[in-house]
């Protein structure tokens, strides 16, 4: 069961020899032959448990832990993981590897072994990603086993490579913060990294995909003081595109913040459970 005014508040007490204490288990998540190093925040009670695929973004340095705990304290089951080729995981580091490792986390969360561990509502299985996380769940939110998604001030790294061979100023833009991503990552290189984004720009391009997103219960937020996944570029066309459809299932909610919500870390965490929540308990 979730319930949203957990969000921001400690659960009652609970027995700790109960075997629905809350929990953080080892996942055994693998993509391709590597450990994501996943775990699972495993929330109080018996369930069955909604359960959301929580999605770091690029490299990683922001770290949405409070999300997760937030909505573990509401009832989810939330799993967390590092794409292959980062963060100490094995493996070479690429975007095509990012997107490949979510499908890998799809597919272990619908396994019928790792539902009967973790009490998975089958149902009620989510995306929530941050900057590359979100679109990385934009990417994958027409996975008919995800029935909705949140996409945090998503970072399209599709429209980059695809205005990137004529918009210099935004190509540039773009290779200047992936040369400060590098340290954590694996046999890569910013030089890698904006070549495969140009090479594949027409078919990871969000706004082309805006068809079938618009059939998918979304919910994007923007912080407006984004410089990074800034709203004019990251966001506006592809909501445009959407709305075309007139399908009514993008929510978009704005806070005056930066890329991080630095001063809106309770209004997201509040934001992405009241969403959550309608969708959850929908009639």
């Amino acid at each position: 069961m979730f319930n949203k005014s957990y969000v921001t508040k400690d659960v009652e007490q609970i027995d700790v020899n109960s075997e629905y204490f809350p929990d953080l288990v080892y996942a055994g998540l693998e993509s391709h032959g590597s450990d994501l190093c996943g775990f699972v925040l495993k929330p109080q009670g018996k369930g069955p448990h909604p359960t959301a695929i929580l999605l770091h973004g690029f490299p990683g340095y922001d770290d949405p832990i409070d999300l997760a705990h937030a909505l573990r304290r509401c009832g989810m089951n939330v799993l967390r993981f590092h794409y292959r080729g980062c963060w100490g995981v094995k493996g070479t580091y690429s975007f095509k590897h990012c997107i490949e490792d979510v499908k890998s986390a799809i597919d272990y969360l619908t396994d019928e072994e790792v539902v009967k561990k973790f009490n998975i509502d089958i149902d009620n299985l989510f995306l929530v990603g941050h900057s590359m996380g979100g679109f990385l769940t934009l990417t994958h939110a027409c996975d008919k086993r995800i029935k909705a998604s949140v996409a945090i001030s998503p970072y399209d790294f599709g429209l980059v490579g695809k205005i990137g061979h004529y918009d210099e100023k935004e190509r540039e833009e773009a290779f200047e913060m992936f040369k400060t991503a590098i340290p954590p990552l694996n046999d890569t290189n910013a030089e890698a990294l904006m070549q495969e984004c140009i090479e594949n720009g027409d078919k990871w391009n969000l706004p082309d995909k805006a068809k079938f997103l618009a059939d998918e219960r979304l919910l994007i937020t923007v912080g407006t003081g984004d410089v990074v996944s800034k709203k004019s570029l990251h966001h506006d066309i592809l909501a445009s595109e959407i709305k075309k459809y007139n399908k009514g299932n993008l929510t978009e909610k704005f806070a005056a913040t930066d890329h991080s919500y630095s001063n809106k870390r309770i209004w997201l965490a509040q934001t992405v459970a009241e969403f959550l929540d309608e969708v959850i308990n929908e009639k």
